[in-house]
């Protein structure tokens, strides 16, 4: 997949990258970030709170929409 097929949404104040059909309110499974891995674990939930970002560095994908 190109990562022109992905586009940019925030959960919370932080921006992450999807292809998935996600909408404001959603649940997301998110990557926890490796330095707090071994306390919380591999992933955690998030909401999606908005479907645009102007942050233009590089993001982590959304792993899943929570059913």
């Amino acid at each position: 997949m190109s990562k022109d097929s992905f586009k940019r949404v925030m959960v919370g104040q932080y921006t992450y990258e999807t292809d998935l059909p996600v909408k404001v309110g959603d649940k997301v499974m998110l990557p926890t970030p490796y330095w707090l891995r071994d306390v919380k674990g591999p992933t955690f939930e998030g909401t999606v709170t908005s479907l645009e970002s102007k942050y233009t560095g590089d993001c982590v994908r959304i792993l899943s929409i929570c059913k």
